[in-house]
């Protein structure tokens, strides 16, 4: 996954945090530097309309964020490049691990133990993206077809929902993630059958 540089150029403290704690969950590496600094940078700025100078070619503006972490961490990262597969690995279980891939980059991964929120986070996903392969393990029969059924209702025209082999992704010994959320990330990169 190539990316454009960020920084982040703002003196108001409220937008500067918020978009520090974004890049961080992210992973996104990232340069701090002054709005009166920023007309030089060949990047991504970061900062308010208040602080942004007419030559900053590329920005996002933190009156633009909605707030909701997930929404605003796809919109910087799809502010700082472009993607080819755009996936969603699901790891059945009482904790249900979730992760969204993006070019195999997991951007975010987190555990549910809901269905309704999973449902929620997807809606969320497919509203910033034109189409998503869904990926859903199929270790525990009995979630995965819960699970499988619900997002079927709410597929678009382009968006692919699969039933992946959950062998060998759960993590021996010590790992990024806890276990379920390891393996949605394992998941997301599999190969499945077409859920019909």
């Amino acid at each position: 996954m190539r990316l454009k540089k960020a920084y982040i150029s703002t003196v108001n403290g409220k937008a500067f945090y918020y978009y520090l704690k974004l890049l961080r969950s992210a992973g996104i590496p990232f340069k701090i530097t002054l709005p009166e600094n920023a007309e030089k940078i060949d990047g991504v700025v970061f900062t308010t309309k208040k602080e942004a100078g007419s030559l900053i070619k590329e920005k996002v503006f933190f009156e633009d964020m909605t707030l909701d972490k997930t929404v605003d961490t796809i919109r910087v990262i799809k502010a700082l490049g472009r993607f080819r597969n755009v996936n969603l690995g699901i790891d059945p279980g009482k904790a249900i691990g979730v992760a969204l891939t993006l070019d195999n980059y997991p951007l975010i991964v987190n555990v549910y133990y809901d269905l309704e929120d999973i449902i929620n986070f997807i809606v969320k996903v497919m509203d910033e993206f034109k189409s998503i392969t869904i990926k859903v393990g199929d270790g525990n029969p009995e979630i995965a077809s819960r699970i499988l059924d619900s997002i079927s209702k709410i597929l678009r025209k382009g968006d692919v929902l699969m039933v992946v082999s959950e062998r060998r992704t759960t993590p021996k010994g010590k790992a990024t993630y806890r276990k379920d959320m390891s393996a949605a990330v394992k998941i997301a990169s599999r190969e499945g059958k077409i859920y019909s």
